[in-house]
This record gives C-alpha cells, structure tokens and sequence, in this order.
C-alpha cells in the first residue's frame, strides 16, 4: 500500500511540474491572478511564462485597459509606490509592450524587489504590467 501511495504521490508530483507559455491575454490574467478577468478591465495583450519547477517562478507581461477604481484598489492592496527611477525594459519583452515616457511607473515598497514594475497613463488609463517572481 506504502508503495502505491508514493506511486501515485511520484505521479502527481511531476505531472503538476509542466511549464506553461500563453500570448492570450485573458490566461495571461488567469494565470498571473489566479482568478476570472473582472469586468473592469479590459485586456488588450499578454504575455505569460511560468517554469515547471514547483516554486512557481513566472514571468507576465500585460497590457491592459482598466478602471480608476480597480487601478487605485490594484495599487493600494499591493503596496505599490511611486518610481521616480529610469527603468530599462527588459531585452526579451515582447513587442507590443511599450509603456510611453508619460506613464506614472508603480513598483514595491519591498526591500525584496526584483525588478516589476507597474504602468499606468492617467488620461486614456493605458496600462502595463511587467512582473517577475524567479
């Protein structure tokens, strides 16, 4: 019995360590938030890689449209701050996700940073996002 437990636990274990790669946007969101997009946003295009170790190491690139409210509460629960910082794009974004010098660029208050960051242009609410968790 010991033995097919750890059979079976074995089997789980690593069918569950696929990595997975999407260009729509909506999995994009799914993936990235564990959740159903809400209708306060309108997603425009994505990008998501996440490695098949069991750490969860990810990499999402989106480009979306999304509400004042959703943008304030998205900030506020993640405790975004303001970046007066230059930031360089990474050399493998795709091509689409260009945030234009006028965006406000939010990134973590954390010690612990690796490099995502968060954009929004206040007029038309045009907005990226680039997070990395490795």
């Amino acid at each position: 019995m010991r033995i097919l437990a750890a059979v079976l636990l074995m089997f789980s274990f690593l069918s569950s360590c696929s990595e997975i790669q999407t260009n729509d946007p909506v999995e994009v969101y799914k993936y990235w938030s564990g959740s159903k997009n809400p209708k306060e946003l309108e997603l425009l295009k994505g990008q998501y890689w996440q490695s098949a170790h069991w750490t969860k190491e990810y990499i999402v690139y989106l480009k979306f449209r999304p509400t004042e409210k959703w943008w304030d509460e998205f900030t506020y629960q993640n405790k975004l701050k303001i970046k007066d910082e230059s930031w360089t794009k990474p050399i493998n974004a795709p091509n689409w996700f260009k945030p234009s010098k006028g965006m406000i660029i939010y990134g973590s208050g954390d010690k612990f940073d690796q490099g995502s960051r968060y954009f929004i242009d206040t007029l038309t609410n045009e907005s990226y996002i680039y997070e990395i968790q490795l």
